[in-house]
């Protein structure tokens, strides 16, 4: 039996609006703030044409996604380390299936 030449389906166009994958999730709305920023640092951030708002954005979106991880860990902590000891004491479901004193295979 022979392919027909032609797809039943008409092309579609890449959809720009799937969920964002990465560091950048979509920007959401702005807000003006007023900063005070050591003058010499500014200056040679706008001659390397830094974007600034950019560069604060993604430095905040950084240090606030590392303290909302260190809290979660905090909060949960007694139960990773009970976790821990569990796995400590009784092994890893499969464990003796696995060689790891072996190298891998290349």
């Amino acid at each position: 039996m022979r392919m027909a030449d032609q797809f039943s389906d008409p092309p579609r166009p890449f959809r720009r609006d799937m969920p964002h994958i990465g560091e950048r999730p979509k920007p959401g709305p702005k807000r003006a703030v007023n900063l005070s920023v050591d003058a010499a640092i500014l200056e040679e951030a706008k001659a390397m044409k830094i974007n600034l708002s950019q560069a604060l954005e993604d430095d905040l979106r950084r240090r606030t996604k590392a303290v909302r991880e260190q809290k979660w860990r905090e909060e949960h902590r007694e139960a990773l380390d009970s976790y821990n000891r569990l796995i400590e004491r009784a092994g890893v479901f499969g464990e003796e299936l696995l060689d790891l004193d072996d190298d891998p295979p290349v």
